[in-house]
């Protein structure tokens, strides 16, 4: 059977980014790199394929940010250490710089560019801080605002790099100057100030439609009830406290419609719920608030259907036909994502050529096609689609050409091929009976909530949110009304859902540390803006480390007496030790206990305890700062400088015996930061390490 009715197809992209701001500034730099990388290349290309149809969904978070970008003169860490001349860097910024200018996909968006490569193997393998530390002493002020160009320069979209000015960059190559780096950092804004105008433009025409998630990215069953997690996953932990604020849920729906109304200036029909996170109290809070339609996981509908007690074909076709989920105040049409294809696109074809890839997509969508005109006939594909949604944003960095050349294929074929339309949500129409009164709660992972709740770390964090929400609920009565709006703010951004995405070991991230502390600065911003001191838990980090350390700063200057260990200057010390058994290294007897720190104006201090006496031990304490050396004890001292070429005498004391002394004379060197490790040696067999991954860093005194 061929027939002649098209198949519709509808491509939902989700742009999405949680709220980043602590301090005044962004902590990471995400919205403006996707700002100039994807949001506006994804509607740009649509300019080249008028009859490809696609809806767009954003975070109200995301465009936030977006418009203090452009508005308010925001800026991020990423931006002002890019503006920055390196000729006047400090040792915390040549690391940083080399921490933050490679966050890029290596094979796509560094190793295709010659000069951006070999600053890439200028800087080598960085397993550690003690790498980068290393490899900062090997950059020059040049090569450092190179790579601050790079970088930026490497997240500038397709259709906007090889026009002006950012043309100019790649066909210089290196050697940047800094009005030249300058410019290029302002080009960035002319592209983020084109977002929204042309997603308008773009539905004036009909060409997209616009829909929000919640406002600040909550997953909203779990706002309604967070014990509903149970239902999805019945093996689920949950946290101490119920959270149970379905009014919360309901400001968030209702803020995004009006903040969506705000600017674009039309008021969006659709939502994709955060995580396609869907339970029966949160679908008739959209409704109660006009969202006319909205989407999730065709694992939702598959354990819908299952409850409900309905028969499924074994292709599951019908995921295919939307369904009206109803209740006493109306209705909401649900859409269920097409699970296989959109994670094709998402996280395979990729590694394929782009012509194979868009190729394949097409014989995929053909063969469903079949199925459906087999399984119903030509009445079934008048009710049919089939929803690809994914992100917008975070899978094309893994592409040729940022996605394009993908994309362009498969636009092109798509715009040839007679047996399929591309569809706005709001033209598809549901086939008779096709209503659900009950869904089965559930996310587009798994068809649970596991990734926001049940582990340790999570529940953790629902346990805090309970408490400061209690206590915003307790205290806000007394504020005004600006005031008790500002404190309100606080926790619906605590409320995101990216925030628990890095907690557990579902996810990894070397930025999973500044999720958790922009979670708990939200936090203590309430307690504050409410008039309570934020409890001290807040200081700690709830991301659990593969290394557990006690830590102290330095309570101020010491100038303990040289060999005396227990001269009560060393109360006034920095420490760090091992908090718990968490490395086999600990099993060779010989253990680094307690290193102690500090200085005065002219030395700086350090004692270090050992678990036995040491007797023909090497011990090696790596200074990073305020100067690089290597510090050995054992058969002699030995230092070796390396800062940039400069070398100059450096006096130091030691004393060995049940652990170390040091005192290392520092003289002019003023800097704010020490940083340093210490190992312990047999031979060529390391004993122990202080600390056993990374570096200690402590303030220095002036």
């Amino acid at each position: 059977m061929t027939g002649t009715e098209k198949l519709k197809i509808l491509f939902l992209w989700h742009h999405h980014q949680p709220y980043y701001k602590t301090d005044g500034s962004f902590l990471l730099p995400w919205v403006r790199m996707h700002a100039i990388k994807d949001y506006w290349d994804m509607v740009r290309i649509l300019d080249d394929y008028p009859s490809v149809k696609q809806a767009f969904n954003f975070a109200p978070s995301l465009i936030e940010q977006l418009q203090e970008y452009l508005e308010h003169g925001a800026f991020d860490a990423a931006l002002a250490l890019s503006r920055k001349d390196p000729a006047s860097f400090t040792e915390h910024d040549k690391i940083e710089a080399l921490n933050t200018f490679f966050m890029a996909n290596v094979e796509h968006m560094v190793k295709q560019y010659p000069a951006y490569n070999e600053l890439l193997e200028k800087r080598g393998v960085v397993g550690s801080d003690r790498d980068v530390y290393r490899a900062a002493g090997r950059f020059t002020p040049q090569d450092f605002r190179d790579l601050q160009v790079w970088w930026n320069l490497s997240w500038v979209g397709e259709y906007s790099r090889f026009d002006p000015p950012f043309k100019y960059y790649l066909d210089k190559q290196k050697g940047f100057s800094e009005k030249e780096k300058q410019r290029l950092l302002d080009a960035q804004f002319e592209i983020m100030s084109r977002i929204i105008p042309s997603h308008i433009k773009a539905a004036k025409r009909k060409q997209i439609a616009v829909s929000v998630s919640p406002l600040y990215h909550p997953i909203l069953p779990l706002l309604c009830d967070s014990s509903i997690a149970v239902r999805a996953n019945p093996r689920t932990i949950l946290p101490d406290k119920q959270y149970r604020h379905p009014e919360d849920a309901d400001f968030q729906v209702k803020s995004a419609l009006d903040y969506g109304k705000k600017i674009f200036g039309f008021r969006p029909r659709g939502m994709w719920p955060s995580e396609g996170s869907v339970s029966d109290d949160a679908l008739r809070i959209m409704i109660k608030n006009g969202v006319s339609w909205t989407a999730t996981d065709e694992a939702i509908l598959r354990k819908t259907l299952a409850v409900s007690g309905k028969t499924t074909s074994d292709d599951f076709l019908e995921k295919y036909f939307p369904y009206d989920f109803v209740s006493d105040k109306g209705s909401v049409r649900m859409f269920f994502r097409d699970h296989g294809l959109s994670d094709l696109i998402g996280f395979v074809y990729s590694r394929w050529s782009p012509d194979d890839a868009a190729n394949n997509l097409i014989s995929r969508l053909l063969k469903i096609r079949d199925s459906l005109l087999n399984a119903y006939g030509e009445k079934g594909l008048e009710y049919a689609v089939v929803p690809i949604v994914l992100d917008g944003e975070n899978a094309w960095e893994f592409y040729q050409s940022d996605g394009k050349d993908f994309l362009r294929t498969l636009y092109h074929l798509l715009s040839n091929e007679a047996r399929f339309e591309t569809v706005l949500p709001e033209s598809v129409g549901t086939k008779p009976r096709n209503v659900l009164k009950h869904v089965e709660p559930g996310s587009w992972i798994n068809g649970n909530f596991d990734i926001w709740i049940g582990q340790q770390e999570d529940n953790k964090a629902w346990d805090l949110l309970y408490h400061a929400r209690g206590t915003f609920a307790r205290k806000s009565k007394k504020l005004n009304v600006r005031a008790r709006d500002e404190a309100y703010r606080q926790i619906l951004i605590a409320e995101g859902s990216d925030w628990c995405w890095w907690y557990g070991d579902e996810h990894k991230s070397s930025q999973a540390g500044e999720f958790d502390k922009l979670f708990r600065s939200n936090l203590k911003e309430l307690y504050l803006k409410v008039g309570v001191e934020p409890p001290t838990e807040l200081d700690i980090p709830i991301e659990r480390k593969s290394e557990q350390l006690t830590y102290r700063q330095p309570l101020k200057l010491i100038s303990p007496r040289f060999g005396a260990a227990k001269d009560t200057a060393w109360d006034n010390a920095g420490f760090v030790e091992h908090s718990g058994d968490t490395d086999a290294m600990q099993k060779t007897g010989m253990q680094i206990k307690r290193v102690y720190f500090g200085n005065d104006h002219d030395t700086l201090y350090l004692q270090i305890e050992t678990s036995q006496q040491l007797s023909g031990e090497k011990v090696t304490v790596e200074f990073f700062s305020p100067e690089r050396m290597s510090l050995q004890i054992g058969g002699g001292v030995a230092f070796h400088l390396d800062s940039n070429g400069l070398q100059r005498k450096i006096t130091a004391e030691y004393k060995i015996g049940g652990g170390a002394q040091i005192a290392v004379g520092i003289g002019s060197m003023k800097t704010d930061e020490a940083a340093f490790a210490v190992y312990i040696n047999k031979g060529e067999e390391l004993l122990d390490s202080m600390p056993r991954q990374g570096i200690v860093k402590f303030r220095m005194f002036q």
